[in-house]
């Protein structure tokens, strides 16, 4: 799996699980939560860093052009 795979796969558990917070818990809460996975993922977009990369760098993930070579 490749660091951007890997960032995908986070940002879709994040999601799910805010969107349950929204259902269950408390709507505003939720919500805030998914908006601020909106506002990292853009922020992802514009300087290719995310904040998952911390742990997921340490856990053997590479990028996609550096895991082929």
């Amino acid at each position: 799996m490749s660091l951007e795979s890997g960032r995908a796969m986070m940002q879709g558990i994040m999601i799910l699980v805010f969107a349950a917070v929204a259902l269950w818990v408390s709507k505003p809460v939720g919500l805030a939560l998914v908006a601020l996975i909106g506002v990292m993922k853009l922020q992802e977009v514009i300087t290719d860093w995310c904040p998952s990369d911390l742990f997921l760098r340490p856990i053997g993930l590479k990028r996609r052009a550096a895991a082929k070579s």
